[in-house]
């Protein structure tokens, strides 16, 4: 476990104490692997909101709640981003490059999304203000901000492909989705590079089920959708969504 993991347990685990002293605890935004942390740490007797601003969010914020409070705002504003796309060319590179650009933390932005011809991003609630009269061009292109109120769908685009599997071993399903040995795949989970539902996983022989992310570095990641049943000779269909 690294030390910035260490870390982000410890604060986890301060902030459920303060939480339980009856105070609502903003944190910023994390990845999915932290949001599974989160998870598992939750005790019973408070509640744990994660909200990305977008249906479906990759980044999510996390809000530690008492469980007297009823409703809690998440503290989180999303923007569309009203450009001329005569005069420049949007990417999530240069969309996240131009708000760092404005000394704000990583954390404090939410997913930037593209869909169709549209940019969205989510940001927190603290640094909002300040995004309305800083962030004003991209690449030297001058831009506009509108806020959205209606929840938006982050839309994840998947590769469908049915797999023939003898088992839903990791390792049988991480060699099946990248064309490896079990060997291979076997090595690579011991060596920690392999990620189940973002958390990672030694364990060559876990089970997988569906619903369940696996995320291989330097390869990709991918979903078991589904089990489809099996072929008559008792081999596992499974169908496999690999993010794009």
């Amino acid at each position: 476990m690294g030390n910035e993991v260490e870390f982000f347990i410890k604060q986890i685990e301060s902030n459920i104490r303060r939480t339980q002293q009856g105070k609502i605890i903003y944190m910023p935004f994390v990845d999915e692997q932290k949001q599974e942390l989160v998870k598992q740490k939750q005790p019973m007797d408070i509640d744990i909101i994660l909200d990305g601003g977008f249906l479906d969010a990759e980044y999510k914020r996390i809000i530690f709640v008492p469980k007297t409070f009823n409703r809690v705002d998440s503290k989180i504003r999303v923007y569309q981003i009203l450009y001329n796309p005569r005069y420049v060319t949007l990417h999530h590179r240069k969309v996240l490059g131009a708000l760092l650009g404005l000394g704000i933390e990583r954390s404090s932005i939410g997913d930037i999304l593209f869909l169709e011809d549209k940019v969205y991003f989510a940001c927190t609630e603290e640094i909002s203000e300040y995004i309305l009269n800083s962030f004003k061009t991209i690449g030297g292109v001058p831009i506009e901000l509108e806020e959205k109120q209606e929840k938006i769908q982050a839309l994840k685009n998947l590769r469908i492909e049915l797999h023939i599997l003898s088992s839903l071993r990791l390792d049988v399903l991480v060699a099946s989705a990248y064309h490896l040995s079990r060997a291979t795949a076997s090595t690579m989970i011991l060596e920690g590079l392999v990620l189940l539902n973002h958390l990672e996983c030694k364990n060559s022989s876990k089970q997988v089920n569906e619903n369940d992310i696996i995320s291989v570095r330097h390869k990709g990641r991918f979903r078991l959708m589904k089990i489809e049943g099996k072929t008559r000779s008792e081999k596992i269909k499974a169908t496999l969504g690999f993010y794009i």
